[in-house]
């Protein structure tokens, strides 16, 4: 059977696979990538999703020399507004003072489709589709999976393989999780007003709706929104016609982009988070998905994968400079103490925000009346925030 030795070996190829693979490569490193798909035989790249990309991320982004070709597609997001129940209770985030912007929205398959074609230009860079690993073991201080006609024979492997990990599940990696036993729904649409890249954060009864600014295309201005709510209720908001779909969203989205003209795409996705007891086996780190997720109450779930991404590039980075060997204990720990708790924070953070803002008794909304009032007064508190969504603190 053909064995193919690389210096990593990473199993999935989406977003967080694809950068990691793209970044590493470009240290020198000979890469494989293992994907369960065939994301890298497609023209198009039916990711309809958006992400959104914090400043942070952005500044890694062009450290990559990935940014520049796929600014032309990110839609800036200039001003935040967070409402709670009604309009007189809101804080209102610009980030002026550093002039720069809060974030970026741009759509999945563009930044997958670039990425893909950068990775098939890369001479140290092999990709294999349709992939399913059969086993996992090692020899002679390296780690070797065990795929139907061939081994991978690499000093590290990187599980990027998403929240439903094969990897994790092989090592027996312990979670912890929650199920939120709701969903969210994401849709794409034309609206009437120009959304003056502002993004929304609506606090409802039953869970946050959020509005996000995209770029315009032929039919005029464009926004997605993320909104999660009950499974009853998503699904009964599913089988109804579009017309009756944009009267309930307009209800709710209070004339901030004007009136939706017309649902563009749509599609559902159930609301659970985890985090991995640790990060890492024998020779093997985990990132992204499969190593944390979120709620998406703050939208930084991928950015903080791709504090990952750029964490395991700067590690890589010096033990290639000192001449040390990829994927030993000591190099896995490293990885390990510079990640986990910035995913723990999050964890704590998204659950405790969105539990605190589905109480809808008098006691709490007074509380939280106060709380907003009180961030919305305080400018070191508000930059605090901004800071934190922007993934530079």
């Amino acid at each position: 059977m053909k064995e193919i030795q690389s210096n990593i070996n990473i199993i999935g190829g989406g977003l967080i696979g694809a950068a990691t693979a793209y970044s590493l490569s470009s240290l020198g490193n000979n890469v494989v990538i293992l994907e369960q798909k065939a994301k890298f035989n497609n023209k198009k790249y039916l990711d309809k999703r958006t992400t959104a990309i914090s400043e942070g991320t952005k500044k890694f982004l062009e450290e990559i020399n990935i940014w520049k070709d796929i600014e032309y597609h990110a839609e800036p997001i200039r001003k935040i507004q967070i409402i709670d129940r009604n309009q007189s209770n809101k804080i209102y985030f610009d980030n002026q003072r550093r002039k720069s912007n809060l974030g970026y929205i741009i759509k999945n398959e563009l930044i997958l489709g670039n990425l893909y074609r950068k990775l098939q230009k890369q001479k140290n860079v092999k990709i294999f589709n349709n992939i399913s690993i059969k086993d996992i073991f090692y020899k002679d201080n390296r780690i070797i999976t065990k795929q139907n006609n061939f081994f991978v024979n690499t000093n590290l492997l990187l599980a990027s393989d998403g929240k439903n990990s094969s990897i994790r599940k092989i090592f027996k990696t312990p979670i912890y999780s929650k199920d939120y036993k709701r969903k969210a729904i994401v849709i794409n649409f034309n609206h009437t007003k120009n959304h003056q890249n502002t993004a929304y954060e609506f606090f409802l009864k039953n869970g946050p709706l959020a509005i996000l600014p995209m770029q315009i295309n032929k039919n005029g201005f464009q926004s997605s929104i993320v909104w999660t709510n009950t499974n009853e209720f998503i699904n009964s908001l599913l089988s109804l016609d579009d017309a009756k779909i944009i009267s309930i969203l307009n209800e709710n989205i209070r004339d901030s982009i004007g009136d939706i003209k017309k649902i563009i795409t749509k599609q559902t996705f159930p609301l659970s988070a985890h985090l991995n007891c640790k990060f890492y086996e024998n020779r093997t780190i985990y990132l992204g998905d499969a190593a944390h997720s979120f709620h998406p109450i703050a939208g930084q779930g991928w950015n903080l994968g791709m504090q990952d991404v750029e964490s395991l590039y700067n590690l890589v980075k010096k033990y290639n400079s000192l001449g040390l060997e990829l994927g030993d204990e000591a190099f896995c720990k490293e990885f390990q103490k510079d990640n986990f708790f910035k995913a723990y924070r999050l964890y704590q953070i998204t659950d405790k925000v969105d539990s605190i803002f589905k109480i809808d008794n008098n006691l709490f909304s007074h509380v939280r009346f106060s709380a907003i009032n009180l961030m919305e007064k305080s400018k070191k508190l508000k930059n605090k925030i901004s800071d934190f969504a922007m993934g530079i603190n």
